[in-house]
């Protein structure tokens, strides 16, 4: 994962700006074996990272990304971090879908979320999306921090 050093730290960033016990919000992804897994569950910053990498590096397998200029599957790889590997690339394939949209990450996400729709209050609706599951504009919210060397 030397090559994706940017990578996890622009998914750091925004998850967490590198704060706290659970910089990488890992915790209630697969990796987690040793802390409750809930929101902020990991107490130790050490094992948000390993497990965080651990999430990104399947997504990105899972993704078949080529490298970190490959920003088309880098975009899948992130929507899946934040959604969960195995279900929303499981939803791509039964879709026909190989590249990220902010139409088919909302589409997982209204299935997901049992079509639960976030209240316009709520503080997350405008930057997150309307359904009350993930942040259905992960990717971008992540490359925003993500800046390629010219000469990678």
């Amino acid at each position: 994962m030397s090559d994706y050093v940017d990578l996890i730290l622009a998914v750091m960033m925004q998850e967490s700006s590198g704060q706290g016990t659970d910089p990488m919000q890992s915790s209630e992804g697969a990796y987690n074996t040793r802390y409750p897994q809930q929101p902020n569950g990991i107490t130790d910053p050490s094992y948000s990272i390993s497990c965080g990498i651990q999430e990104l590096k399947y997504a990105l397998e899972k993704a078949v990304c080529t490298g970190p200029t490959d920003l088309s599957k880098i975009r899948l790889a992130l929507q899946a971090y934040n959604f969960g590997a195995d279900s929303y690339f499981a939803y791509l394939e039964e879709n026909g879908q190989t590249v990220w949209t902010a139409q088919s990450a909302q589409a997982f996400a209204q299935m997901a979320s049992g079509g639960t729709q976030r209240d316009e209050d709520d503080p997350l609706h405008d930057p997150a999306g309307p359904w009350d599951y993930g942040d259905q504009y992960y990717p971008d919210h992540v490359l925003r921090y993500y800046h390629l060397d010219n000469n990678s």
